[in-house]
């Protein structure tokens, strides 16, 4: 359980994440666990974050089981270029959504930060990208889902 890789299929691209299982051991425990098999979703440009690949795992199953309502730890307003956040929000806490919100925000700018409508709202700062150039890449592809839209994303274990 030490990284991650984050893969864009139609950028043909995939970044390394580094897990800090010993800032965030609770949160890097769960999020392993969800990925035990890969993990495939739509993902979007953050509205309010700045510079942030917003990702939502589902509402069901194993982020439910294993991230539901985390307690905290290595917590962050502040995300650095490179940094992955998890932010748990509960039912009908942001505009009304009637299912919790698993997010994974991955930062890939400068002068970000987790203000939200209903205000700050700390994150769990659970992964580093791993290595300079890969964070370079990142910015890249940050840069085109701002421009392009939504893009799918597969979460799965290093091997």
């Amino acid at each position: 359980m030490n990284y991650f890789v984050i893969e864009f299929p139609d950028f043909n691209e995939s970044i390394q994440f580094d897990l800090l299982t010993d800032k965030a051991p609770n949160t890097c425990r769960a999020f392993w666990e969800v990925i035990d098999e890969p993990v495939e979703i739509i993902v979007k440009h953050a509205m309010y974050t700045g510079k942030e690949i917003s990702a939502q795992l589902p509402p069901e199953g194993k982020a439910k089981d294993e991230l539901y309502n985390p307690k905290p730890e290595n917590l962050t307003c502040f995300p650095l270029p490179g940094d992955i956040l998890f932010t748990f929000m509960p039912e009908y806490a942001f505009g009304g959504a009637p299912v919790p919100i698993f997010d994974i925000g991955i930062f890939y700018g400068r002068d970000a930060r987790t203000f939200f409508p209903m205000g700050w709202l700390p994150g769990h700062l659970m992964a580093q990208v791993h290595s300079a150039e890969e964070l370079v890449r990142l910015q890249t592809i940050g840069q085109k889902v701002h421009s392009e839209g939504q893009q799918r994303m597969i979460i799965r274990r290093g091997e």
